[in-house]
């Protein structure tokens, strides 16, 4: 089995080096996000059809997540629903058969299995927090890092510094990991159940009681359930981590807003 991980698409984009995959595969689930949202509200009634409910949906539930936030609600809730269905859908984009798809170098996957882009989410997370704390306090939000004691500032620096790194590794951890289980169960299911055996299979099922080419057809459809639970799997760990991800994020501007911050 050949594994190659953290390999690239590498194009020159404004005289920069950029991962072509990853860049495409971002903008493909920035689009699913956009038409959602287009669809959603391009006629909306009174009496809400089920796309237009489920995106009322989303948004009571980010607008429940945020009430601690009070005048801060408005901005943060739609911050972090944002951030919440660019993480999901990128995460389930990698469900989608792009090994189908063969690149010259790297493959299509999912966007967050790039460190780059989840490093760039978290800075953003960084940036977006600390506003948020110097708007509703102005230069007395840095008050908190002499607080309960002034030598314990560099602690609290360092915390400020680590949060976006600690963001953008369990994202990237977890879903390239996700990936590779998926990639490395295949390989070995394949190397015991080949298409061949699971023909077998099918025929001492149901030799005799169905045509040949039904057989045959039974035992491919055999072969692509043998994936399932490890996708299932994949599917939960995309949902969970997208939520911590946005749950994390909330909890830092809360904290940045926060009067006893």
């Amino acid at each position: 089995m050949d594994l190659k991980i953290g390999e690239h698409l590498i194009g020159n984009l404004f005289g920069l080096n950029v991962h072509l995959d990853t860049l495409i595969t971002l903008w493909a689930a920035m689009g699913l996000i956009l038409l959602f949202a287009l669809l959603s509200v391009i006629k909306i009634n009174i009496i809400p059809n089920k796309l237009q409910a489920v995106f009322e949906k989303i948004v009571t539930i980010f607008i429940g997540l945020t009430k601690d936030l009070k005048q801060n609600q408005g901005s943060s809730a739609l911050v972090l629903m944002c951030i919440f269905l660019l993480i999901i859908t990128s995460n389930l984009l990698g469900q989608l058969p792009f090994k189908l798809i063969h690149l010259q170098e790297g493959e299509f996957a999912s966007p967050t299995n790039d460190i780059n882009v989840t490093a760039a989410l978290a800075v953003f997370v960084l940036i977006y927090y600390f506003y948020k704390g110097l708007k509703a306090k102005g230069l007395s939000y840095f008050k908190h890092y002499i607080k309960p004691v002034w030598f314990i500032a560099p602690i609290n620096i360092l915390e400020d510094v680590i949060r976006p790194f600690t963001l953008a590794l369990r994202l990237f951890a977890n879903i390239l990991a996700g990936e590779i289980m998926i990639v490395i169960f295949g390989s070995i299911i394949a190397m015991f159940l080949t298409p061949q055996t699971l023909t077998n299979i099918a025929h001492n099922l149901f030799n005799g009681v169905l045509s040949v080419n039904a057989v045959n057809n039974i035992g491919l459809f055999l072969g692509s359930l043998l994936s399932l639970p490890v996708m299932f799997f994949e599917l939960m760990v995309a949902f969970v981590q997208a939520l911590v991800f946005t749950l994390l994020a909330n909890s830092y501007i809360s904290g940045a807003v926060g009067e006893n911050h």
